[in-house]
């Protein structure tokens, strides 16, 4: 065999074997992906598949990393591109839950579309994990920006909003509006709401308004004490992180 030949031969053998292990690259790696562009606040468990097309349990930790809940199975597909070096859909029951795509510039999501259980993520935040919350989630986002510079609006919707702990339910329905930009958070109640919440805060301070109808004010009493400190004006404030 000619030395060009052998030459050949081991680079086929060497981009065969390269081959090999892109095309079988761990699922795990997504998990790993998430985590650090949820700056932490989410990671996968029970990997299925492959990098390129699997499966996995997504899961959401708080924001000390000491508790970690179950939210949603999630598949996905991957391809590789050029302005696009990675290109994820992301889906649920065979619905599309979001897209992501790695840039140069950082992951851009789009796209997204998740329904939960609000006691899925109660557990996350400590001063709400007593009030034993049920009801819907709904959150939606477009075109944000996951790099050094956030940008984009997360909008998330808590429908029937019920607590094992009140003698009344359910007690509302809230609008949770995130920014990105400067970790920002905004909240305000459907007007129907026993409960009518409001207020605005961040990421790192959330402190909140709450008044009840005035019907449903002596059933709600206890209750609300438990929930925050009352007003001079008859509203409650409570601090939720």
């Amino acid at each position: 065999m000619k030395k060009w030949q052998k030459i050949l031969l081991i680079c086929v053998f060497a981009f065969a074997f390269l081959g090999s292990i892109v095309i079988n690259m761990p699922a795990w790696m997504v998990g790993t992906l998430v985590y650090k562009y949820s700056k932490h606040k989410l990671d996968t468990i029970n990997e299925q598949g492959t990098f390129w097309n699997g499966r996995a349990m997504l899961i959401a930790i708080d924001r000390e990393g000491k508790t970690a809940v179950p939210l949603i199975v999630i598949g996905w597909k991957i391809r590789l591109g050029l302005t696009k070096l990675i290109d994820i859909n992301f889906s649920s029951s065979n619905q599309t839950i979001a897209n992501a795509a790695l840039t140069k510039t950082g992951l851009l999501v789009d796209s997204v579309n998740l329904s939960l259980s609000l006691d899925q993520i109660t557990p996350l935040v400590e001063n709400l994990n007593s009030l034993s919350l049920s009801g819907n989630v709904h959150l939606t986002a477009n075109k944000l920006t996951i790099s050094n510079k956030m940008q984009g609006n997360i909008d998330i919707k808590l429908d029937n909003v019920a607590s094992g702990m009140a003698p009344v339910n359910p007690i509302g329905s809230y609008h949770v509006a995130l920014d990105l930009s400067n970790l920002g958070i905004n909240i305000d109640s459907n007007p129907d709401s026993v409960i009518t919440i409001s207020g605005s805060g961040s990421a790192n301070s959330l402190m909140l308004s709450s008044r009840v109808k005035q019907d449903k004010k002596e059933q709600l009493l206890q209750f609300m004490t438990m929930l925050g400190i009352p007003q001079a004006d008859g509203s409650y404030q409570f601090k939720v992180f």
